[in-house]
């Protein structure tokens, strides 16, 4: 073999190599734990077969990487390598760690890497005299190529960029066993410049935002009514006596203000308490935080910058369900903060208990001290709502008339609410006069309609199943346990009072022979309520009552 190679050939086999590694790990583990903060290159050798060599950020992410992927890695390496090779992990500025080679430690030595010095290694086992010699004798040696600035070695997420790699990778919403990543599907609003890909980077990138921004959103701007006041009372009583109401817990579907509400507790938090460390951030952003962490520089910074807090308020916690290194971390965060008497606020679309995927350790965490329900906005709050909005946003005065009849025509949203007085604004500057319900129906259709469509008999099944802990399509079986025959008649009720299904298609969908077990349905579930009986078996045993409302949460969320 030459002693001298271009730098083409040492990117063709970290790309081999990168390739490999990913389909034995999987795309989101590999993008999660080898495209930030770590470096490749290659050592070749006639002697001892080619060297992978893969230069991390710090200690704690080789010892990861060391536990988790030794194998994988060296297999990767010998497919891009040959046979002969290897793979060597090296961590850069720490005074002294061991390195593996195909998963064995070695003393450690000063790299020899141009503008990098002064990084600690540690290079492959010595050869022997003998072999030493014979190398000698030849005019063989052992270096690197493609090491200089010219080279195409380096930082891996920058040799993918133009890969065949990255442009043919899916998103994937998966957690690895440690550590959890999130792609930014569907983030709202200013929320969505946090996505995965930027927020779990190595210490050398920006940090996380302190908090998001909470301006405009304050108690004074916060419409009331019927759906809502409980709620809001609730935050009143969290801002004025925090040790009293925390944590404090609001749920409810989309667009019904829990966002809200939590910038404004926040802000009171700064201005009326006077708090200097206020943080409130997304889920997502706190997940991403954390497996940035993880990634660089370890725990430490991590939890002094969640557990130093005088006030914690986390948005859409449902999030962290079913991320067990996460949920982890986020239960000792509150177990601190709460011993400590600092507020916590948090939000989500369903209460506590009915989040799947949240530890019961955290849920019940949550869950101690107030949870308060948001329901959909009724007509009288969508009214103000709109009203207030055409005032702040619109150039000409509306009828009241108007208004009326369109909050009627809008759903419980009040982001469709804001997209109406926006559309209304925008017929007044077009017609330069009051726009006329026809007008607004024809432009905002989508807007007036009702945008929550009916449940279907699937989505009642479903939500049914995840209230009962139950398997999926698991109602449609013949088993007659309470453990499932009680779920399947609420079910059969549930449909008959959200569809417009007749009896017969009701019992055929949960495999029922005869319509008249649908109409049985019926009647057993008003009996039910009316000596409030529980059903269901073993721990998924709950009243009816409740059983309905945690049912009809789930098809509203």
């Amino acid at each position: 073999m030459s002693s001298t190679q271009g730098s083409i050939e040492t990117q063709e086999a970290i790309e081999r190599f990168a390739d490999a590694l990913r389909q034995r790990i999987g795309a989101d583990r590999f993008r999660l734990w080898f495209t930030h903060g770590i470096e490749f290159d290659v050592e070749y050798s006639d002697d001892d077969g080619d060297v992978l060599v893969l230069l991390v950020s710090g200690p704690f992410a080789a010892d990861r990487i060391t536990k988790n992927f030794t194998t994988e890695l060296r297999a990767a390496a010998m497919t891009a390598l040959g046979d002969r090779g290897r793979f060597r992990l090296e961590v850069q500025q720490a005074t002294e760690q061991p390195s593996l080679i195909d998963g064995e430690s070695t003393p450690a030595k000063k790299r020899r890497r141009g503008q990098k010095a002064d990084a600690q290694k540690t290079d492959s086992p010595p050869k022997s005299s003998k072999g030493r010699a014979a190398s000698k004798a030849s005019g063989r040696s052992t270096q690197r190529r493609g090491r200089g600035k010219s080279a195409s070695a380096g930082k891996l997420s920058s040799l993918l960029s133009e890969s065949k790699l990255t442009r043919s990778e899916d998103e994937f919403d998966d957690e690895e066993d440690d550590v959890e990543s999130r792609s930014s599907r569907g983030s709202r609003g200013s929320r969505g410049s946090h996505g995965a890909r930027s927020e779990a980077h190595s210490s050398g990138t920006s940090p996380l935002p302190e908090s998001l921004p909470t301006s405009g959103r304050t108690l004074d701007s916060f419409i009331t009514g019927p759906c809502n006041d409980f709620a809001f009372s609730a935050a009143t009583m969290a801002m004025s006596t925090p040790e009293i109401a925390t944590p404090l817990f609001l749920h409810g579907p989309t667009g019904t203000g829990k966002s809200h509400l939590l910038a404004a507790i926040a802000e009171e938090f700064r201005r009326r308490r006077r708090m200097r460390r206020v943080i409130v951030l997304t889920a997502e952003q706190f997940t991403n935080d954390f497996v940035g962490s993880v990634n660089s520089t370890g725990l430490v910074s991590f939890r002094r910058k969640y557990r130093e807090v005088d006030a914690l308020l986390i948005d859409d916690v449902h999030f962290l369900a079913s991320k067990t290194a996460t949920l982890r971390e986020a239960l000792y965060t509150l177990e601190t903060l709460a011993a400590a008497g600092k507020p916590l606020v948090f939000t989500a679309n369903l209460p506590p208990a009915d989040i799947r995927g949240l530890t019961g350790e955290v849920a019940g965490r949550m869950a101690s001290g107030l949870v308060c329900p948001l329901l959909a906005l009724d007509a009288e709050t969508r009214l103000k709502l709109l009203t207030r909005l055409v005032k702040t946003r619109c150039v000409l005065d509306c009828d009241e008339g108007l208004l009326s009849e369109v909050s009627e025509a809008v759903s419980g949203d009040a982001r469709a609410v804001t997209g109406v007085a926006n559309l209304i604004g925008m017929l007044q500057r077009m017609f330069r006069r009051e726009p006329s319900i026809d007008e607004i129906r024809q432009f905002g259709g989508d807007l007036m309609r009702n945008i929550r469509s009916a449940p279907s008999l699937r989505s009642i099944e479903k939500a049914v199943c995840e209230a009962f802990g139950l398997e999926n399509d698991g109602l449609r079986g013949k088993a007659q346990t309470r453990r499932v025959s009680e779920p399947r008649t609420l079910a059969m009720y549930l449909a008959r009072q959200h569809t417009g299904s007749a009896f017969t298609e009701i019992a055929k969908h949960f495999g029922r022979r005869s319509h008249t077990g649908a109409i049985a349905a019926q009647q057993k579930v008003e009996e039910w309520l009316a000596s409030g009986k529980f059903i269901g078996g073993g721990d998924a045993a709950m009243a009816t009552a409740d059983a309905i409302a945690r049912v009809e949460a789930r098809l509203r969320a």
